[in-house]
């Protein structure tokens, strides 16, 4: 990693929610990224997504508030409503935001909503047993597009990321002139009153990881990740 001083990860760095057979390995890769990190003098900067809510920050800010970096998944009031721990326990979900109605207006509130939200989930990950049933292609196809509003909510949660994260730093964050978020984990770019929205993609098959660089305030690039 040349030329960075500081590596800010915007959530799911590591798969290691409570009950996921990967936690273990997940664990044991963020912590020899951590120590790479720490020999080559760059300082690390981790934000909790879904995926790894046991890291403590959510929301980073930098120069003065103008920028900002989150996993993403605080636009979304339920989290993950695609995911099959979404679909396990939605009524807990949607009991959790009825007893917070101060997140409505209060960041502090909504952000501490979305944790309680992201660790309820994280004890309902598919048990690994359930997982290795899917081998073939049906079973595959089963699990990304039944039942129907997996893929719907998967949808529609990309076409309508870019206004909310606008209506989200309209509320929250006004000061805020650049946003990076992951989650969502197709790359993209939205500009709404001033205001630029970047999402960083992800790395894994069938997607593509992005990076931004960010000096002074300023975004000096935004492309797809191939070697820092």
């Amino acid at each position: 990693m040349v030329g960075i001083d500081m590596l800010v990860l915007a959530g799911d760095t590591a798969e290691t929610r409570e009950t996921c057979i990967e936690r273990e390995y997940g664990m044991q890769l963020r912590a020899e990224l951590r120590e790479q990190c720490h020999k080559k003098g760059i300082k690390l900067v981790e934000l909790a997504g879904n995926h790894d809510p046991d890291v403590e920050g959510q929301l980073a800010l930098f120069w003065g508030g103008k920028v900002a970096s989150m996993h993403g998944h605080s636009l979304l009031w339920r989290v993950s409503p695609w995911s099959r721990e979404y679909i396990l326990c939605s009524n807990d979900v949607k009991h959790l935001i009825a007893m917070h109605p101060e997140a409505e207006y209060n960041l502090e509130a909504r952000l501490m909503l979305t944790k309680e939200i992201t660790q309820l989930l994280s004890k309902n990950v598919v048990p690994a047993e359930e997982k290795a049933k899917r081998r073939g292609l049906l079973e595959e196809a089963y699990h990304c597009f039944w039942p129907p509003q997996r893929p719907i909510s998967i949808v529609t949660s990309w076409l309508t990321c870019g206004c909310r994260a606008s209506f989200f730093c309209k509320r929250y964050l006004p000061e805020v002139e650049l946003l990076i978020i992951g989650h969502f984990h197709r790359g993209g770019q939205w500009s709404n009153s001033g205001r630029l929205t970047l999402n960083t993609g992800a790395w894994f098959e069938h997607a593509i990881p992005y990076a931004a660089d960010v000096r002074d305030g300023r975004l000096i690039c935004y492309k797809r990740y191939v070697d820092l």
